[in-house]
C-alpha cells in the first residue's frame, strides 16, 4: 500500500473502531440538515455526504460535535485528513478500510507495535514523507 494513504488509515480507525457512545442512524442528518458549523467543518464532504452510509454519516457528526473543543493542532490535523479522505477514489478507500481489518486482526502486541510506528512516521517533516513515499513507490 502507498504511504500516502497512511493518515487516511488513521481517519479510518476513528471512524471504523467500535465507538464510545452509541451511533444510529438517527443521528446521522443529510447534509441540508447539518448546521451551518458543522458544514463548515464537514465541508470536503459536501458533495457526497448524502450517499455516505448512516453509520459513517454519524461518526462525521461525532467528529464535529468534538471539533471545536479541540486545540488548533488537532483540528489542523483532522481538517487534513477528513480532506485527504474524502478525495480518495472508492477503490483507496476499500485498500484503507481493508488493510484496517487487517490490523485489527493483529495481536494486541503487534497492533500496538504497528501503530507506534504510525506515531513515528506522523512526526516526520513533510519532506522526508514524500522521500520515503516516493522511494516506496519506486521498489518494483
Amino acid at each position: 500500500m502507498d504511504l500516502r494513504f497512511a493518515g487516511a488509515l488513521i481517519l479510518a480507525a476513528a471512524l471504523f473502531a467500535p465507538p464510545a457512545m452509541a451511533q444510529t442512524a438517527g443521528n446521522a442528518p443529510l447534509w441540508a440538515q447539518l448546521t451551518p458549523a458543522q458544514q463548515e467543518i464537514l465541508k470536503p464532504f459536501e458533495q457526497n455526504w448524502d450517499t455516505l452510509e448512516p453509520e459513517r454519516r454519524a461518526r462525521w457528526v461525532a467528529i464535529a460535535q468534538k471539533y471545536p473543543s479541540l486545540n488548533a493542532d488537532s483540528q489542523e490535523r483532522i481538517r487534513l485528513r477528513m480532506k485527504e479522505w474524502a478525495s480518495l477514489s472508492p477503490q483507496q478507500r476499500a485498500e484503507i478500510k481493508e488493510l484496517f481489518k487487517r490490523i485489527q486482526g493483529l495481536p494486541p502486541d503487534r497492533r500496538r507495535e504497528v501503530l507506534e510506528k504510525w506515531r513515528e512516521y506522523d512526526q516526520f517533516p513533510r519532506e522526508l514523507k514524500d522521500a520515503l513515499r516516493d522511494a516506496h513507490t519506486r521498489k518494483p
